[in-house]
């Protein structure tokens, strides 16, 4: 699994890739023996180094004449070859050290291109498909919009999957049976990804990989004060899961399984994202984000109703978005306890004052939790550290764990 995962990095990548992306293309995998340290140490020869830590100019191997760089002040030095009446700096100059890169081979002038994965499965034209399995059950693969929703009209139970990392655990170590699956992942019209004026529409099908990348673009290109929402997806993105799991979950399936722990509900929640619904007669419906979380496990989707698209608008001006996550360990788990916040701003008498917040956990009851009490408190209040910890108490009020919780550690959750 590690080896194939830094492949695929290298594979996908232009450029030589970062210490920081060969960390987090290796998120998705677990190790019992021999600990990440050598195996990290390993990868890192394929990176983009800079050895300036070690010597005066970046290496790729062995350099007799850069000057050592001390450890103390991070400049370049010499007292370990200058004699001296100190005795530990005279020990320390023989004998003479001479600083090296980390390591000789220059694994980021990697440029093997053989195939990936053969042309002609590549350049194969999609078909619909329809396969029978044991017990009655039936698997289809529409190529289009209208046969999704005539499907899903005829059996209204039926189960829309994506990547099956979450039906897929069901039906393997859940004993769950589901008659009728329907695989919705070449349908171009749920894979859109359209940058409008005023936001960005996200079809139901996109994967959390070409979201996370499709942020990033954004980021890049729009204002910076626009893309406070983008920020705050692409920092929990960079926790949820692994790559693995975000190569193929997709943002509808996270959505519609509505789990009390989702690390992106909130997010939409509290970024005022719109779901656009449709049903088999092609009519659409808008509903909030935060209207559409009924129950544990339970949406605001009638019989014959998918999720068509969701519409994630910019943030304004003085408007910020910011997200949140605690768990266990901090790569490829769920979390204990997650949240969205949003603020928006605007300048008074000198002073800086709150128009508009939204605060949503997830984590804390069976949907994601809306405080609208302490979101109704901060409301024209200062933004000060004063009004900050009054509306941490209003918070402290207002959210109530069970002791009998599901999931337990409550005072720490608290």
């Amino acid at each position: 699994g590690f080896v194939m995962s830094m492949y695929a990095l290298l594979r996908s990548n232009k450029e030589p890739p970062s210490e920081d992306q060969i960390e987090e293309c290796l998120a998705g995998n677990l190790c019992r023996c021999t600990g990440y340290r050598p195996i990290l140490d390993a990868f890192r020869v394929f990176a983009k180094t800079d050895n300036t830590l070690y010597c005066n100019s970046a290496s790729t191997g062995i350099s007799g004449d850069a000057k050592f760089i001390c450890p103390s002040t991070g400049k370049p030095c010499d007292c370990g070859a200058r004699a001296g009446n100190d005795s530990f700096y005279a020990g320390a100059q023989d004998p003479p050290s001479k600083p090296i890169s980390f390591n000789e081979v220059d694994g980021s002038s990697y440029t093997s291109r053989e195939l990936i994965f053969p042309s002609e499965l590549i350049s194969r034209k999609a078909h619909s498909l329809y396969l029978k399995g044991p017990r009655g059950m039936m698997w289809f693969r529409p190529l289009k919009l209208q046969d999704v929703l005539d499907l899903k009209s005829r059996f209204p139970h039926a189960k829309l999957l994506i990547g099956n990392t979450e039906i897929g655990i069901e039906t393997k170590l859940k004993n769950m049976n589901y008659q009728v699956l329907i695989a919705a992942t070449h349908v171009p019209e749920l894979n859109i990804l359209r940058v409008k004026d005023n936001g960005l529409e996200i079809g139901a099908s996109v994967t959390l990989t070409e979201l996370l990348e499709t942020f990033k673009k954004c980021v890049k290109q729009r204002k910076a004060y626009e893309t406070s929402a983008c920020a705050a997806f692409i920092e929990q993105l960079r926790w949820f899961a692994g790559s693995q799991i975000r190569n193929v979950a997709s943002v509808g399936g996270n959505i519609c399984t509505a789990s009390p722990i989702s690390d992106l509900n909130p997010l939409w929640m509290a970024a005022g994202a719109q779901f656009n619904i449709i049903d088999s007669k092609r009519n659409v419906r808008t509903i909030f984000a935060r209207e559409f979380f009924k129950g544990y496990r339970k949406v605001d989707l009638k019989n014959g109703e998918i999720l068509l698209s969701v519409f994630l608008p910019w943030t304004r001006h003085c408007e910020y978005v910011k997200e949140f996550k605690q768990a266990h360990r901090r790569d490829d788990d769920i979390a204990l306890v997650n949240a969205g916040m949003q603020v928006f701003l605007e300048e008074k008498d000198e002073t800086w004052a709150v128009v508009e917040a939204s605060l949503v956990y997830g984590g804390i009851a069976p949907v994601p939790f809306s405080a609208v009490k302490t979101a109704a408190f901060l409301k024209g209040k200062p933004w000060t550290h004063q009004t900050l910890q009054d509306a941490l108490q209003t918070l402290q009020e207002e959210i109530i764990i069970a002791e009998n919780a599901p999931g337990g550690m409550v005072e720490f959750r608290i």
